[in-house]
């Protein structure tokens, strides 16, 4: 194994096949429960992430299984005799290239749907009385997305063409059938890592033009920067990769060497790493509204105060934020979907006779 991919312990992968599903597991019950207390409506972004828990829970498993075989987090075993190496296998060897196989075939929509739950999200919020070219730009990034998770998905299902045992035979099946793996794997650290860039830096400028005060601006941006830990481990899971795929390469050309268990161990490790930050990440706006929501009704503590939210004085500095039993944003409690509506007292009179009488209206200054 090179030197340059470092492998998990069998501790810290059954540790990470444990954790991160259940933590994932609980936040997306929170994200429902949250809904459920505030009476908000269901929409894609929340929907998308049962499917990611349950593939990134199968991901989890196969971790566990793996290391309770000595099939990851060990060594692969060796002929005694090099010369046997092209026909050699073990039930060790079998079950790493199975759990590759089966681990990245669950990675590939787990990670499409928690990018896609971002982009949903975005869509929602950012995209409520803004130019057309706003939405357009987050509808291309959601068909971007979304035609990158097929076609990876495609291109792995049949990645050893109509011999998908090879993967998990002999090393002489997995040259001749498999090794456009290695490829694979290369080009689709490298996107992912690309397309994570693009979707943490999105609602960076579009926030600023919400029509809100600096202190909410800042209290909402802390939210969607927990983003930044899928996108550290997005690098680390792409360093990774590309270190894997030069040491395996140069692995499956040697005549003395097989298949590489630890440095296969390390890339399903940061994989599964990946998917179970990014479906946490994706849940914590939901999360935070409850969270701010409950602060406030059991303490009375406001996390964000608004003064004068769009810079008016005067008559129109009283705002309120309407509320219509159900609210169509489901995190309507985190950003102000809607203009706010001022009310005002106007006098009115007639000729001689004055007649005051206080009326009501709605003025929307934008």
């Amino acid at each position: 194994m090179s030197p340059a991919v470092v492998p998990p312990s069998p501790a810290a992968t059954v540790a990470a096949g444990v954790t991160l599903p259940l933590v994932s597991g609980a936040l997306v019950v929170l994200r429902f429960y949250s809904k459920r207390v505030q009476r908000l409506d269901l929409f894609v972004e929340d929907w998308l992430t049962i499917p990611a828990f349950l593939l990134a829970s199968g991901m989890g498993v196969g971790l566990v299984y793996g290391v309770a075989r000595k099939a990851l987090a060990y060594p692969a075993p060796q002929p005694a005799d090099p010369k046997n190496l092209p026909n050699f296998t073990a039930p060790e060897i079998t079950i790493n290239r199975q759990l590759e196989y089966a681990i990245l075939m669950m990675q590939i929509p787990a990670i499409t749907c928690a990018k896609l739950g971002f982009l949903f999200l975005y869509k929602r919020v950012f995209c409520t009385g803004v130019e057309n070219r706003v939405k357009y730009g987050l509808w291309f990034t959601i068909l971007l997305c979304t035609a990158w998770g097929i076609s990876f998905f495609v291109s792995f299902l049949f990645i050893c063409g109509t011999h998908p045992s090879a993967l998990w035979g002999t090393l002489l099946a997995f040259k001749q059938h498999c090794q456009h793996i290695l490829d694979w794997n290369f080009w689709m650290s490298i996107s992912d890592f690309i397309l994570d860039v693009i979707i943490f830096l999105i609602p960076m400028p579009l926030l600023w033009g919400l029509h809100m005060s600096t202190t909410r601006k800042l209290a909402v941006l802390t939210v969607f920067m927990f983003g930044a830990v899928t996108l550290a481990a997005s690098i680390t899971r792409m360093v990774i990769f590309v270190r894997a795929v030069q040491s395996l390469k140069t692995t499956y050309k040697s005549k003395a060497k097989g298949s590489d268990n630890l440095t296969i161990t390390a890339g399903l490790y940061w994989t599964t790493f990946e998917c179970g930050m990014a479906l946490i990440a994706v849940c914590l706006p939901s999360i935070y509204s409850l969270l701010k929501k409950t602060l406030h009704e059991q303490f009375g503590f406001q996390t964000t105060h608004s003064k004068g939210n769009h810079g008016l004085s005067g008559k129109f500095s009283n705002t309120t934020y309407p509320r219509k039993g159900r609210t169509h944003g489901s995190d309507s409690d985190m950003i102000p979907l809607e203009a706010p509506v001022i009310t005002t007292d106007i006098e009115i009179h007639f000729g001689d006779k004055a007649r005051s009488e206080a009326s009501h209206r709605e003025l929307r200054p934008w």
